[in-house]
Protein backbone atom coordinates (compact mmCIF):
# COMPACT_ATOMS: atom_id res chain seq x y z
CA UNK A 1 0.00 0.00 0.00
CA UNK A 2 1.56 3.45 -0.93
CA UNK A 3 -0.31 6.96 -1.28
CA UNK A 4 -0.05 8.64 -4.69
CA UNK A 5 2.24 12.24 -5.02
CA UNK A 6 0.91 14.87 -5.23
CA UNK A 7 1.15 15.19 -8.71
CA UNK A 8 -0.71 11.77 -9.12
CA UNK A 9 -3.67 13.23 -6.92
CA UNK A 10 -3.42 15.85 -9.38
CA UNK A 11 -4.04 13.78 -12.62
CA UNK A 12 -6.53 11.75 -11.48
CA UNK A 13 -8.68 15.75 -10.11
CA UNK A 14 -7.98 16.55 -13.40
CA UNK A 15 -10.83 14.11 -14.84
CA UNK A 16 -13.88 15.44 -15.87
CA UNK A 17 -16.68 13.49 -17.37
CA UNK A 18 -15.75 14.50 -21.01
CA UNK A 19 -12.20 14.51 -20.36
CA UNK A 20 -9.62 11.60 -18.78
CA UNK A 21 -5.46 12.03 -18.08
CA UNK A 22 -5.12 8.50 -20.06
CA UNK A 23 -2.01 7.90 -21.86
CA UNK A 24 -1.94 5.37 -24.74
CA UNK A 25 0.97 3.77 -26.93
CA UNK A 26 0.38 1.89 -29.89
CA UNK A 27 2.62 -0.98 -32.00
CA UNK A 28 2.07 -2.41 -35.48
CA UNK A 29 3.68 -5.74 -35.76
CA UNK A 30 4.80 -8.25 -38.75
CA UNK A 31 4.18 -11.47 -37.46
CA UNK A 32 6.75 -12.65 -40.37
CA UNK A 33 8.79 -13.03 -37.48
CA UNK A 34 6.64 -15.78 -35.35
CA UNK A 35 6.31 -17.96 -38.67
CA UNK A 36 3.50 -15.59 -40.04
CA UNK A 37 1.12 -16.84 -37.52
CA UNK A 38 -1.60 -14.75 -36.21
CA UNK A 39 -1.63 -13.73 -31.98
CA UNK A 40 -4.54 -15.30 -30.66
CA UNK A 41 -6.20 -13.99 -27.36
CA UNK A 42 -4.83 -16.75 -25.31
CA UNK A 43 -1.35 -16.34 -26.23
CA UNK A 44 -1.52 -12.85 -25.59
CA UNK A 45 -3.02 -13.09 -22.20
CA UNK A 46 0.18 -15.82 -21.17
CA UNK A 47 2.20 -13.41 -22.35
CA UNK A 48 1.24 -10.07 -20.55
CA UNK A 49 0.25 -12.50 -17.36
CA UNK A 50 4.45 -13.45 -17.36
CA UNK A 51 5.55 -9.94 -17.44
CA UNK A 52 2.92 -8.39 -14.17
CA UNK A 53 5.79 -8.58 -12.42
CA UNK A 54 7.73 -5.60 -14.25
CA UNK A 55 5.44 -2.71 -12.92
CA UNK A 56 3.21 -2.32 -9.71
CA UNK A 57 0.57 -0.70 -11.71
CA UNK A 58 -0.48 -3.28 -13.86
CA UNK A 59 -1.60 -5.04 -10.92
CA UNK A 60 -2.77 -1.66 -8.02
CA UNK A 61 -6.11 0.12 -8.04
CA UNK A 62 -7.28 3.71 -6.27
CA UNK A 63 -8.49 3.55 -2.88
CA UNK A 64 -9.68 7.03 -2.19
CA UNK A 65 -9.82 8.84 1.22
CA UNK A 66 -13.29 9.64 2.62
CA UNK A 67 -14.56 13.53 1.95
CA UNK A 68 -11.13 13.81 -0.37
CA UNK A 69 -9.49 14.17 3.23
CA UNK A 70 -6.32 13.48 1.79
CA UNK A 71 -4.27 11.64 -1.20
CA UNK A 72 -5.73 8.75 -2.17
CA UNK A 73 -3.47 5.32 -1.69
CA UNK A 74 -2.62 2.33 -4.70
CA UNK A 75 -3.36 -1.15 -2.98
CA UNK A 76 -2.57 -4.25 -4.60
CA UNK A 77 -5.58 -5.74 -6.09
CA UNK A 78 -7.09 -8.83 -4.59
CA UNK A 79 -9.72 -9.19 -7.12
CA UNK A 80 -7.42 -7.93 -10.08
CA UNK A 81 -8.72 -9.97 -13.41
CA UNK A 82 -6.68 -10.23 -16.50
CA UNK A 83 -9.27 -11.24 -18.89
CA UNK A 84 -10.54 -7.53 -17.77
CA UNK A 85 -7.85 -6.03 -19.34
CA UNK A 86 -6.13 -7.97 -21.70
CA UNK A 87 -8.53 -7.29 -25.11
CA UNK A 88 -9.01 -8.73 -28.53
CA UNK A 89 -10.67 -6.57 -31.55
CA UNK A 90 -10.87 -6.79 -34.91
CA UNK A 91 -11.31 -3.66 -37.64
CA UNK A 92 -14.15 -4.21 -40.30
CA UNK A 93 -12.70 -4.28 -43.72
CA UNK A 94 -11.01 -3.05 -45.54
CA UNK A 95 -8.71 -2.53 -42.28
CA UNK A 96 -7.79 1.09 -43.60
CA UNK A 97 -5.35 3.43 -41.44
CA UNK A 98 -8.03 6.06 -41.01
CA UNK A 99 -10.32 3.09 -39.12
CA UNK A 100 -7.73 1.88 -36.90
CA UNK A 101 -6.84 5.79 -35.84
CA UNK A 102 -10.62 5.98 -35.48
CA UNK A 103 -11.10 3.24 -33.42
CA UNK A 104 -7.94 3.83 -31.04
CA UNK A 105 -9.41 7.42 -30.50
CA UNK A 106 -12.76 6.05 -29.49
CA UNK A 107 -11.52 3.69 -27.49
CA UNK A 108 -9.20 6.31 -25.66
CA UNK A 109 -12.10 8.69 -25.48
CA UNK A 110 -13.45 6.58 -23.24
CA UNK A 111 -13.02 6.88 -19.20
CA UNK A 112 -10.87 3.44 -17.31
CA UNK A 113 -12.78 2.11 -14.54
CA UNK A 114 -10.53 3.38 -11.37
CA UNK A 115 -12.17 0.69 -8.85
CA UNK A 116 -9.62 -1.38 -10.53
CA UNK A 117 -5.90 -1.34 -12.02
CA UNK A 118 -6.55 1.86 -14.34
CA UNK A 119 -5.30 0.28 -17.62
CA UNK A 120 -6.28 -1.70 -20.59
CA UNK A 121 -4.40 -3.25 -23.77
CA UNK A 122 -6.30 -4.46 -26.51
CA UNK A 123 -5.04 -6.98 -29.17
CA UNK A 124 -6.21 -5.76 -32.28
CA UNK A 125 -6.66 -7.23 -35.95
CA UNK A 126 -7.48 -6.44 -39.30
CA UNK A 127 -5.48 -3.91 -40.47
CA UNK A 128 -5.08 -5.45 -43.98
CA UNK A 129 -6.06 -2.38 -45.77
CA UNK A 130 -3.34 -0.36 -44.69
CA UNK A 131 -1.29 -0.53 -47.72
CA UNK A 132 2.07 0.10 -45.75
CA UNK A 133 1.85 -3.14 -43.47
CA UNK A 134 3.38 -6.29 -44.33
CA UNK A 135 0.33 -9.36 -44.34
CA UNK A 136 -1.02 -10.04 -41.45
CA UNK A 137 -0.49 -6.76 -39.27
CA UNK A 138 -1.46 -6.53 -36.23
CA UNK A 139 -1.91 -3.79 -33.17
CA UNK A 140 -1.33 -3.69 -30.07
CA UNK A 141 -2.75 -0.33 -27.82
CA UNK A 142 -1.79 -0.17 -24.24
CA UNK A 143 -3.64 2.24 -22.46
CA UNK A 144 -3.36 3.66 -18.99
CA UNK A 145 -4.29 6.65 -16.49
CA UNK A 146 -1.57 9.49 -16.15
CA UNK A 147 -1.71 8.90 -12.40
CA UNK A 148 0.19 5.87 -12.69
CA UNK A 149 2.71 6.61 -15.41
CA UNK A 150 4.18 9.79 -17.15
CA UNK A 151 5.79 9.34 -20.78
CA UNK A 152 8.70 7.83 -19.65
CA UNK A 153 7.63 5.35 -17.28
CA UNK A 154 4.85 4.44 -20.43
CA UNK A 155 7.91 4.48 -22.55
CA UNK A 156 10.01 1.64 -20.15
CA UNK A 157 6.66 -0.29 -19.70
CA UNK A 158 6.61 -0.39 -23.44
CA UNK A 159 10.11 -1.45 -23.55
CA UNK A 160 9.45 -4.07 -20.77
CA UNK A 161 6.49 -6.01 -22.10
CA UNK A 162 8.58 -6.88 -25.54
CA UNK A 163 11.88 -8.82 -25.84
CA UNK A 164 14.54 -7.97 -27.69
CA UNK A 165 14.30 -11.83 -29.91
CA UNK A 166 11.32 -12.94 -31.54
CA UNK A 167 11.96 -15.99 -28.87
CA UNK A 168 13.36 -13.77 -26.49
CA UNK A 169 12.13 -14.66 -22.15
CA UNK A 170 10.11 -12.34 -20.08
CA UNK A 171 12.50 -10.38 -17.28
CA UNK A 172 13.08 -12.46 -14.81
CA UNK A 173 11.14 -10.78 -10.99
CA UNK A 174 13.60 -9.01 -8.94
CA UNK A 175 15.31 -11.74 -6.29
CA UNK A 176 13.40 -12.39 -3.37
CA UNK A 177 9.56 -10.91 -5.25
CA UNK A 178 6.96 -12.29 -3.88
CA UNK A 179 3.51 -10.78 -4.85
CA UNK A 180 0.54 -10.77 -2.79
CA UNK A 181 -2.58 -8.03 -2.48
CA UNK A 182 -3.18 -5.56 0.68
CA UNK A 183 -6.12 -5.68 2.84
CA UNK A 184 -8.76 -3.40 1.56
CA UNK A 185 -8.53 -0.39 4.21
CA UNK A 186 -11.07 0.63 6.17
CA UNK A 187 -12.59 4.04 5.91
CA UNK A 188 -11.45 4.51 9.54
CA UNK A 189 -8.14 3.70 8.91
CA UNK A 190 -7.91 5.73 6.08
CA UNK A 191 -9.30 8.48 8.30
CA UNK A 192 -6.31 7.69 10.82
CA UNK A 193 -3.83 8.07 7.90
CA UNK A 194 -5.25 11.32 6.90
CA UNK A 195 -5.11 12.64 10.27
CA UNK A 196 -1.57 12.17 10.89
CA UNK A 197 -0.69 13.10 7.21
CA UNK A 198 -2.45 16.49 8.33
CA UNK A 199 -0.18 17.29 11.11
CA UNK A 200 2.93 16.32 8.46
CA UNK A 201 1.76 18.47 5.49
CA UNK A 202 2.28 22.03 6.87
CA UNK A 203 5.86 21.27 7.69
CA UNK A 204 5.93 19.52 3.53
CA UNK A 205 4.58 22.95 2.59
CA UNK A 206 7.15 24.67 4.37
CA UNK A 207 9.72 22.93 2.76
CA UNK A 208 8.83 23.71 -0.60
CA UNK A 209 8.03 27.25 0.50
CA UNK A 210 11.73 27.66 1.92
CA UNK A 211 12.93 25.96 -1.54
CA UNK A 212 11.40 28.64 -3.18
CA UNK A 213 12.33 31.26 -1.43
CA UNK A 214 16.17 30.23 -2.34
CA UNK A 215 15.48 30.91 -5.68
CA UNK A 216 13.31 33.72 -5.65
CA UNK A 217 16.61 35.79 -7.25
CA UNK A 218 16.03 33.43 -10.38
CA UNK A 219 12.61 34.03 -10.37
CA UNK A 220 12.37 37.83 -10.32
CA UNK A 221 15.57 37.94 -12.77
CA UNK A 222 13.80 35.97 -15.71
CA UNK A 223 13.13 38.35 -17.82
CA UNK A 224 11.22 37.40 -20.29
CA UNK A 225 11.56 38.06 -24.36
CA UNK A 226 7.88 38.20 -26.08
CA UNK A 227 9.77 37.13 -29.12
CA UNK A 228 11.81 33.94 -27.44
CA UNK A 229 9.53 32.88 -24.34
CA UNK A 230 6.46 32.58 -23.54
CA UNK A 231 4.36 36.07 -23.09
CA UNK A 232 3.88 38.32 -20.18
CA UNK A 233 0.16 38.16 -20.26
CA UNK A 234 -2.42 35.15 -20.61
CA UNK A 235 -2.03 34.33 -24.62
CA UNK A 236 -5.05 34.47 -26.50
CA UNK A 237 -7.28 31.42 -26.93
CA UNK A 238 -7.54 28.86 -30.01
CA UNK A 239 -9.96 26.93 -31.26
CA UNK A 240 -7.69 24.29 -29.10
CA UNK A 241 -8.49 26.33 -25.83
CA UNK A 242 -11.83 25.52 -24.75
CA UNK A 243 -13.49 23.08 -23.26
CA UNK A 244 -13.66 20.09 -24.63
CA UNK A 245 -16.31 17.48 -25.87
CA UNK A 246 -16.08 14.00 -25.13
CA UNK A 247 -14.80 12.91 -28.70
CA UNK A 248 -11.53 12.03 -29.91
CA UNK A 249 -9.14 12.22 -32.82
CA UNK A 250 -5.93 10.83 -33.45
CA UNK A 251 -3.34 10.82 -35.91
CA UNK A 252 0.68 9.95 -36.76
CA UNK A 253 3.01 11.48 -39.40
CA UNK A 254 6.41 10.47 -39.96
CA UNK A 255 9.80 10.97 -41.16
CA UNK A 256 13.50 9.80 -39.80
CA UNK A 257 16.39 10.64 -37.48
CA UNK A 258 18.19 11.69 -40.58
CA UNK A 259 16.12 13.87 -42.11
CA UNK A 260 16.18 15.76 -38.88
CA UNK A 261 19.91 15.94 -38.90
CA UNK A 262 19.97 16.95 -42.21
CA UNK A 263 17.88 20.42 -41.10
CA UNK A 264 20.41 20.79 -38.08
CA UNK A 265 23.25 21.20 -40.91
CA UNK A 266 21.46 24.63 -41.59
CA UNK A 267 21.62 25.29 -37.80
CA UNK A 268 23.86 23.66 -35.73
CA UNK A 269 22.81 25.28 -32.62
CA UNK A 270 19.76 23.51 -32.94
CA UNK A 271 19.05 20.37 -31.02
CA UNK A 272 16.70 17.20 -32.47
CA UNK A 273 14.05 18.48 -29.48
CA UNK A 274 14.44 22.42 -31.06
CA UNK A 275 13.26 20.76 -34.61
CA UNK A 276 10.56 18.59 -33.32
CA UNK A 277 9.24 21.85 -32.11
CA UNK A 278 9.53 23.42 -34.79
CA UNK A 279 7.99 20.81 -37.46
CA UNK A 280 4.75 20.68 -34.69
CA UNK A 281 4.87 25.09 -34.69
CA UNK A 282 4.28 25.07 -38.47
CA UNK A 283 2.13 22.55 -38.74
CA UNK A 284 0.04 24.19 -36.36
CA UNK A 285 0.52 27.17 -38.25
CA UNK A 286 -0.41 25.78 -41.28
CA UNK A 287 -3.55 24.51 -39.36
CA UNK A 288 -4.65 27.96 -38.44
CA UNK A 289 -4.32 29.55 -41.92
CA UNK A 290 -5.90 27.65 -43.58
CA UNK A 291 -8.86 28.46 -40.99
CA UNK A 292 -8.02 31.94 -40.90
CA UNK A 293 -7.44 32.12 -37.79
CA UNK A 294 -3.65 31.97 -36.87
CA UNK A 295 -2.98 34.40 -33.51
CA UNK A 296 -0.83 37.64 -34.49
CA UNK A 297 1.18 36.66 -31.62
CA UNK A 298 3.45 33.73 -31.11
CA UNK A 299 1.45 30.69 -29.84
CA UNK A 300 3.46 29.14 -26.57
CA UNK A 301 3.85 25.47 -26.33
CA UNK A 302 3.85 23.65 -22.65
CA UNK A 303 6.62 20.98 -23.13
CA UNK A 304 6.71 18.27 -19.88
CA UNK A 305 10.15 17.62 -18.65
CA UNK A 306 10.40 14.92 -17.20
CA UNK A 307 12.85 14.61 -13.80
CA UNK A 308 12.79 10.55 -13.71
CA UNK A 309 15.97 9.01 -13.25
CA UNK A 310 15.03 6.08 -15.84
CA UNK A 311 17.33 3.04 -16.38
CA UNK A 312 19.21 4.60 -19.49
CA UNK A 313 20.07 7.84 -16.77
CA UNK A 314 20.86 5.42 -14.35
CA UNK A 315 23.68 3.79 -15.74
CA UNK A 316 26.72 6.17 -14.96
CA UNK A 317 28.36 2.65 -14.30
CA UNK A 318 27.70 -0.85 -15.43
CA UNK A 319 24.59 -2.26 -13.98
CA UNK A 320 23.61 0.56 -12.21
CA UNK A 321 19.56 0.33 -13.35
CA UNK A 322 17.01 2.57 -11.47
CA UNK A 323 13.44 0.42 -11.28
CA UNK A 324 10.45 2.48 -12.11
CA UNK A 325 8.15 0.24 -10.36
CA UNK A 326 6.33 2.33 -8.48
CA UNK A 327 5.52 4.58 -11.52
CA UNK A 328 4.03 7.76 -10.85
CA UNK A 329 5.01 11.47 -12.02
CA UNK A 330 8.20 13.31 -11.85
CA UNK A 331 8.48 16.11 -14.01
CA UNK A 332 8.79 19.70 -14.50
CA UNK A 333 7.46 22.01 -17.24
CA UNK A 334 8.46 25.02 -19.54
CA UNK A 335 6.80 27.19 -21.93
CA UNK A 336 8.30 27.64 -25.20
CA UNK A 337 7.47 29.44 -28.01
CA UNK A 338 6.49 28.30 -31.26
CA UNK A 339 7.14 31.19 -33.22
CA UNK A 340 3.78 30.58 -35.42
CA UNK A 341 3.84 34.52 -35.96
CA UNK A 342 7.24 33.68 -38.15
CA UNK A 343 6.55 32.70 -42.03
CA UNK A 344 10.23 31.88 -42.65
CA UNK A 345 10.79 28.34 -40.90
CA UNK A 346 14.55 28.73 -40.06
CA UNK A 347 13.66 31.96 -38.59
CA UNK A 348 11.06 29.75 -36.60
CA UNK A 349 13.61 27.01 -35.68
CA UNK A 350 16.21 30.31 -34.59
CA UNK A 351 13.60 31.76 -32.17
CA UNK A 352 12.92 28.45 -30.52
CA UNK A 353 16.54 27.38 -30.44
CA UNK A 354 16.42 30.88 -28.18
CA UNK A 355 13.77 30.41 -26.09
CA UNK A 356 14.48 26.42 -24.71
CA UNK A 357 18.03 27.59 -24.65
CA UNK A 358 16.59 30.59 -22.12
CA UNK A 359 14.62 28.17 -20.35
CA UNK A 360 17.96 26.16 -19.50
CA UNK A 361 19.76 28.96 -18.46
CA UNK A 362 16.84 30.08 -15.78
CA UNK A 363 16.58 26.26 -14.40
CA UNK A 364 13.49 24.51 -13.78
CA UNK A 365 14.31 23.94 -10.10
CA UNK A 366 12.14 27.07 -9.28
CA UNK A 367 9.37 25.73 -11.74
CA UNK A 368 9.58 22.65 -10.27
CA UNK A 369 9.29 23.74 -6.73
CA UNK A 370 6.25 25.98 -7.28
CA UNK A 371 4.75 23.30 -8.85
CA UNK A 372 5.50 20.88 -5.97
CA UNK A 373 4.20 23.46 -3.23
CA UNK A 374 1.04 24.23 -4.86
CA UNK A 375 0.26 20.30 -5.76
CA UNK A 376 1.05 20.08 -2.16
CA UNK A 377 -0.92 22.41 -0.90
CA UNK A 378 -3.82 21.91 -2.78
CA UNK A 379 -4.12 18.32 -3.96
CA UNK A 380 -7.45 17.23 -5.07
CA UNK A 381 -8.57 20.93 -5.80
CA UNK A 382 -6.08 21.66 -8.50
CA UNK A 383 -8.79 19.91 -10.32
CA UNK A 384 -11.57 22.64 -9.75
CA UNK A 385 -9.69 25.13 -9.98
CA UNK A 386 -8.64 24.44 -13.39
CA UNK A 387 -11.69 23.95 -14.61
CA UNK A 388 -12.87 26.89 -13.48
CA UNK A 389 -10.09 28.64 -14.54
CA UNK A 390 -10.54 27.72 -18.14
CA UNK A 391 -14.09 28.00 -18.48
CA UNK A 392 -13.70 32.02 -16.79
CA UNK A 393 -11.00 32.60 -19.69
CA UNK A 394 -12.31 30.71 -22.32
CA UNK A 395 -15.40 33.51 -21.85
CA UNK A 396 -12.67 36.29 -22.23
CA UNK A 397 -10.64 34.63 -25.37
CA UNK A 398 -7.55 33.63 -23.24
CA UNK A 399 -5.96 30.37 -22.35
CA UNK A 400 -3.59 29.44 -19.04
CA UNK A 401 -0.22 29.76 -19.95
CA UNK A 402 0.08 27.82 -23.53
CA UNK A 403 -1.65 26.74 -25.90
CA UNK A 404 -0.63 23.28 -26.75
CA UNK A 405 0.99 19.84 -24.94
CA UNK A 406 4.38 18.91 -26.79
CA UNK A 407 5.94 16.58 -25.36
CA UNK A 408 9.14 14.15 -26.77
CA UNK A 409 9.11 10.66 -25.33
CA UNK A 410 12.39 8.90 -27.44
CA UNK A 411 11.66 4.98 -27.96
CA UNK A 412 13.52 2.27 -28.51
CA UNK A 413 16.57 2.09 -30.80
CA UNK A 414 16.73 -1.58 -31.66
CA UNK A 415 14.08 -4.46 -32.88
CA UNK A 416 11.62 -4.96 -30.34
CA UNK A 417 9.15 -7.97 -30.35
CA UNK A 418 5.59 -9.03 -28.69
CA UNK A 419 4.65 -12.81 -28.92
CA UNK A 420 7.53 -13.17 -31.38
CA UNK A 421 6.15 -10.70 -33.82
CA UNK A 422 8.55 -7.98 -34.80
CA UNK A 423 7.32 -4.44 -33.78
CA UNK A 424 7.73 -2.11 -37.07
CA UNK A 425 5.62 0.96 -35.96
CA UNK A 426 5.13 3.34 -32.67
CA UNK A 427 3.09 5.66 -31.56
CA UNK A 428 1.37 7.32 -28.86
CA UNK A 429 -2.01 8.86 -27.73
CA UNK A 430 -1.88 11.82 -24.91
CA UNK A 431 -4.60 13.39 -22.34
CA UNK A 432 -6.91 16.42 -23.77
CA UNK A 433 -8.11 18.27 -20.98
CA UNK A 434 -10.50 21.40 -20.72
CA UNK A 435 -8.32 24.24 -22.56
CA UNK A 436 -5.65 21.85 -23.82
CA UNK A 437 -7.93 20.48 -26.75
CA UNK A 438 -4.27 19.56 -28.96
CA UNK A 439 -1.94 17.60 -27.42
CA UNK A 440 1.30 16.62 -29.24
CA UNK A 441 3.70 13.72 -29.18
CA UNK A 442 6.72 13.47 -31.13
CA UNK A 443 8.48 9.75 -30.50
CA UNK A 444 10.90 6.94 -32.58
CA UNK A 445 11.57 3.95 -33.18
CA UNK A 446 15.15 3.18 -34.79
CA UNK A 447 15.53 5.63 -37.02
CA UNK A 448 11.89 6.63 -37.84
CA UNK A 449 10.17 9.77 -36.12
CA UNK A 450 6.86 9.95 -35.37
CA UNK A 451 5.08 12.79 -34.64
CA UNK A 452 1.40 11.86 -33.49
CA UNK A 453 -1.16 13.82 -31.48
CA UNK A 454 -4.58 13.01 -30.15
CA UNK A 455 -7.03 16.20 -30.20
CA UNK A 456 -10.97 17.19 -29.73
CA UNK A 457 -12.69 15.86 -32.21
CA UNK A 458 -14.86 19.92 -32.14
CA UNK A 459 -12.12 21.28 -31.89
CA UNK A 460 -10.16 19.44 -35.17
CA UNK A 461 -12.46 17.88 -37.29
CA UNK A 462 -9.98 16.46 -40.01
CA UNK A 463 -7.10 14.80 -38.77
CA UNK A 464 -5.97 13.81 -42.48
CA UNK A 465 -5.71 17.35 -42.67
CA UNK A 466 -3.88 17.93 -39.45
CA UNK A 467 -1.50 14.95 -40.70
CA UNK A 468 -0.80 16.75 -43.81
CA UNK A 469 0.43 19.63 -42.03
CA UNK A 470 2.69 17.69 -39.94
CA UNK A 471 4.24 16.19 -43.09
CA UNK A 472 4.39 19.75 -44.98
CA UNK A 473 6.00 21.48 -41.93
CA UNK A 474 8.96 18.63 -42.33
CA UNK A 475 9.37 19.33 -45.88
CA UNK A 476 9.46 23.15 -45.63
CA UNK A 477 11.82 23.01 -43.08
CA UNK A 478 14.47 20.67 -44.90
CA UNK A 479 13.73 22.55 -48.47
CA UNK A 480 14.75 25.64 -46.25
CA UNK A 481 17.71 24.03 -44.79
CA UNK A 482 18.74 22.94 -47.65
CA UNK A 483 19.01 26.15 -49.41
CA UNK A 484 20.68 27.63 -46.79
CA UNK A 485 23.38 25.16 -46.98
CA UNK A 486 23.60 24.91 -50.53
CA UNK A 487 23.97 28.71 -50.47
Amino acid sequence: MRQLSSADWTMVSLDTATAHNTIGIVGIYDPATRGGKPVGYEEALEYVRARLHVAESFRERLVHVPFGADRPWWIRDGDFDLEYHVRHIALPRPGSWRQLCTQIARIHARPLDLTRPPWELYLIDGLDGVEQLPDGAFAVFLRIHHAAIDGVAGAEILTAIHTHEPDGAPPPPPEGYHWEPDPVPSDLDLLSRAAQHGVIRPFEVLGQVGKVVLQVPTLVSDNRDPDVTSPASLPKATRFNQVVSPHRVFGTAYTTLDVLKEIRTALPEAKINDIGLAIVGGAIRRYLLDKDELPDDAMVAMMPISIRPTTTRASGHAGAETSTGTSGNEYSVAPITMATDEADPLARLARIVTSTAHVKESGANPVRSLIAMSEEALGGLMGTVQRALVRTLSRRGRTVAAHTLVSNVPGPLTPMYFCGAQMVDTTGLGPVLDGMGLNNGIGSYGNRVTFCFTADRTALPDPEFYEQCLREAVEELLDAARARVAG
